[in-house]
């Protein structure tokens, strides 16, 4: 007997599911865009646990008669493609012909639509079997409803994230495909509550709708084509520091897409302006029929270029270009042509009004952006990096090492200025009425000065404001401040929500207004209590504005509006609600990574030594909650063996 057989219907429409429909952001992005297709101009999502429950998807699109309702649940129909020539001319959103069948294969799927002729009708589907069909008045268009997704395949169930995270995915797809069809309508509800409403308009007011205004304003317009490339969008300039990793989007003629080398083409391009920029991009590519393929992947996520260096090349120069041209358009205009041809040149209509510099030939626009001044050297305060030469300021200003105490000036004669002469120069140039007559004898009254003391530096000191070095018994001890500190915040964030205590807060004069994007929103409903636990108090202000009212007491203001943005971008949204104690996890070390010090934070003494101190007596000094050393230690024989010959 043969062991090898064909597989039945029901288990072949169940492993396409699996690769097609793998959550139900999968099933949502599939019916969107047979909606897309289908030229509608509308498009209403709304669901309920997360999808898992239910789905709706509606739109006003040409819809579908009574023949077209009899196969479009059947697998490899199709009306995108008639010949196989077609797969390299897609100007589509959905061809393989597996969405709707595989959708219908693992829940039940009601689906009602109308024609503009009027022919309409309803059929319901589960687990790819017809129960119902009957023929009903509807409004031109069509509706899937899904409900109980994957209930015949209760493996895949369990592997699904929380309602919370589902949520998250489902509205990351509604974005990006509002994006990249700022001409549609979209409406997304998450049961009878509205996520996200985008209004048809141009692109740059849908990037606000989905983004945020005040990124969306910043943002540079992008036009470059170079070898048949053509890259379309908008950029955040290079001062850019709270994109987030949500925040960068890649279309292929306006299908989103993921590409791995276009990913690191966009973080080159930002490379050489430091780790702290974060860009926000909306690239939109666009090359000949035969230079890609997006039917690589079963859900069409990857598209594969057929010279993938020539994309990567176009992309970093499209964003680097576009850097330039916005420098040229905001720096100052020079022209000294007329100087070398013995004319004057008029004078610009730009120039400001008064100026104490002298009058120089040419056009001179003041410049919008700050000047590229050379920076001054640091000034460092620390007295052992040359204890020979700083020995004595030192030791005269031991007792007072922060911030020494100045008598106000109360007479003329009392106040300093660069022009006074000092105590061993006698003024000869003055007369006693006008000028400072100093005596030349020796002045008694004056007490000695302190007596030299020996430079002895201290228990811990910084080494370039990111690493802590002090010596113990064994020999030197580096400590990483941000490790450090992640792993001391994150210990006292979790014995705060474990048992219910409230951090201590600043509560904020004036409060500080932030806006939210819409993931944000989503994700503060979901912490705003655990938030409040650890001394961050926001609350909505309208619309997407919120406002900060109090923060934890020993984070400093000017990092507040930052710190929430980090925090809900760093929340894993796979840790769910389900298991609390994964997600205070997971809630304290964002909180603790988004509140401690940074590499390059300069810190005072008690600082450095409360921090030191805080970290000993943690549960596990040696490591930050997500797992890399605190510290590290060098030995005297490591030292020893480095010294010798």
């Amino acid at each position: 007997m043969a062991e090898i057989h064909l597989l039945s219907d029901e288990i072949i429409n169940k492993i396409a599911a699996g690769e097609v429909i793998e959550r139900p952001a999968s099933a949502v992005k599939e019916l969107i865009e047979n909606a897309i297709d289908a030229g509608a101009t509308r498009i209403q999502i709304q669901i309920e646990q997360g999808g898992k429950k239910k789905i709706l998807v509606t739109d006003n699109g040409k819809g579908m008669g009574a023949a077209d309702l009899d196969l479009c649940y059947l697998r490899h129909t199709t009306s995108k493609l008639t010949k196989a020539d077609d797969l390299f001319h897609l100007h589509t959103n959905g061809f393989r012909g597996e969405a709707v069948a595989s959708i219908a294969a693992v829940s039940k799927l009601t689906i009602t639509s109308a024609t503009q002729e009027g022919e309409s009708g309803r059929i319901v589907v589960k687990g790819g079997e017809v129960i119902e069909k009957e023929d009903i008045q509807a409004s031109r268009g069509t509706s899937f409803l899904v409900e109980d997704l994957f209930y015949n395949t209760p493996v895949r169930r369990t592997f699904l994230g929380s309602e919370t995270s589902e949520c998250s995915r489902i509205l990351d797809i509604v974005l990006k495909t509002a994006i990249s069809h700022p001409e549609i309508r979209f409406d997304y509800k998450v049961g009878d509550r509205t996520v996200f409403t985008g209004v048809p308009g141009e692109l740059r007011s849908r990037i606000a709708e989905a983004i945020g205004s005040k990124v969306a304003k910043g943002l540079l317009p992008v036009d470059y084509t170079e070898a048949g490339v053509h890259v379309t969008g908008y950029i955040s300039p290079t001062t850019e520091t709270n994109g987030k990793r949500n925040h960068q989007f890649l279309f292929m003629r306006n299908r989103p897409i993921e590409n791995k080398m276009v990913s690191k083409a966009v973080s080159q391009a930002y490379e050489p302006y430091g780790a702290q920029c974060k860009p926000v991009t909306v690239l939109f590519l666009d090359m000949p029929d035969m230079e890609f393929d997006i039917n690589v992947h079963p859900a069409k996520r990857e598209v594969r270029f057929a010279n993938g260096n020539l994309v990567f090349l176009v992309v970093t120069h499209a964003i680097r270009d576009t850097f330039t041209k916005d420098l040229e358009a905001h720096s100052p205009i020079i022209d000294l042509s007329d100087e070398f041809m013995g004319s004057p040149a008029p004078v610009s209509q730009t120039a400001p009004a008064q100026s104490t510099m002298p009058e120089m030939p040419g056009t001179i626009e003041t410049p919008t952006q700050p000047s590229f001044a050379t920076p001054a050297q640091p000034q460092n305060d620390l007295p052992w990096e040359n204890p020979f030469q700083q020995a004595k300021s030192y030791a005269t200003s031991a007792s007072k090492p922060y911030a020494p105490s100045v008598k106000p000036a109360t007479t003329l004669s009392d106040k300093k200025s660069k022009y006074d002469v000092s105590d061993d120069v006698q003024d000869l140039f003055s007369l006693p009425e006008y000028g400072k007559i100093i005596s030349l004898e020796p002045d008694h009254s004056k007490p000695a000065p302190p007596p030299e003391t020996p430079w002895a530096p201290p228990s811990f000191f910084q080494i370039a404001n990111t690493y802590i070095a002090g010596e113990d018994s064994n020999g030197l001890l580096i400590i990483d401040q941000h490790a450090a500190h992640t792993r001391v915040l994150f210990e006292q964030a979790m014995e705060s929500l474990q048992n219910n205590i409230m951090q201590d807060s600043q509560e904020l004069l004036f409060p500080e207004l932030i806006d939210l994007s819409k993931q944000e929103k989503e994700i503060f409903r979901n912490v705003d209590e655990q938030l409040r636990k650890l001394g961050f108090f926001v609350e909505p202000f309208g619309g997407d504005t919120y406002q900060i009212r109090s923060i934890p007491s020993a984070l400093p203001l000017s990092r507040a509006a930052k710190a929430v943005h980090d925090f809900l971008n760093d929340v894993d949204e796979d840790d769910t609600k389900n298991d609390m104690v994964k997600f205070q996890e997971a809630i304290a070390k964002s909180w603790a990574k988004t509140n401690a010090y940074q590499a390059g934070d300069k810190l005072k003494p008690e600082e450095i030594t409360a921090l030191v101190s805080q970290l000993m007596i943690t549960q596990d000094p040696l490591k930050s909650p997500f797992g890399s050393p605190t510290l590290m230690r060098l030995t005297l024989e490591e030292l020893s063996k480095k010294f010798r010959h």
